[in-house]
């Protein structure tokens, strides 16, 4: 046997060209489904690091917080699951958002700083408003507006108890900002 008659015969042309090109199409195609899985981890992963280093103060108070969201979500009909977590730092100062690769659950996310300076109340009114960015999310996801997180809102705190919270935000963040998102209800 010669070695020309062991070895295989070559692959053609365009069967060459085809794998790498299936290759490449298996790797975005898994880039494409793994990456945004791996990601809310990476965040989830990081948050529940952050709420580890957090004081035990904050821990009770994130779990308090919590507490309030879920008998708020209950006045205000909301299903959907609602994690709270307090973090050092955060660009819009209280947020809310869809949590990924979690179906149908949002993050309420609050900076610790700014919640030094609130009452019970105001805790109250900015977990409140949240949740009407969350009603309007689940229920009519094309009519989303701050007058209507805030009106949704004042199904459960008083306009007043916003207003002061909103001054608060603006002192905190140095931005001065417009009540006219404040139905007068």
């Amino acid at each position: 046997m010669t070695s020309k008659d062991s070895d295989p015969a070559p692959a053609s042309p365009t069967r060459r060209r085809r794998r790498p090109l299936f290759r490449v199409a298996i790797f975005v195609g898994l880039s494409l489904a793994l990456i945004p899985t791996l990601l809310s981890r990476k965040v989830l992963a990081k948050r529940a690091h952050e709420a580890a280093a957090a004081s035990p103060k904050a821990l009770d108070r994130q779990g308090g917080i919590q507490a309030l969201a879920d008998e708020l979500r209950a006045r205000l009909s909301i299903p959907n699951a609602v994690v709270v977590s307090l973090v050092r730092s955060e660009r819009l100062v209280v947020s809310v958002e869809r949590m990924k690769g979690q179906d149908g659950a949002f993050s309420l996310l609050i900076e610790e700083g700014f919640l030094e300076g609130l009452s019970e109340d105001e805790v109250t009114a900015i977990v409140a408003h949240e949740l009407g960015h969350v009603w309007i999310f689940t229920h009519h996801p094309f009519l989303h507006t701050e007058e209507l997180a805030n009106d949704i809102a004042m199904q459960a705190v008083s306009r007043e108890t916003l207003e002061e919270v909103y001054t608060k935000v603006w002192k905190y963040t140095g931005e001065k900002g417009t009540l006219a998102y404040l139905s007068t209800k």
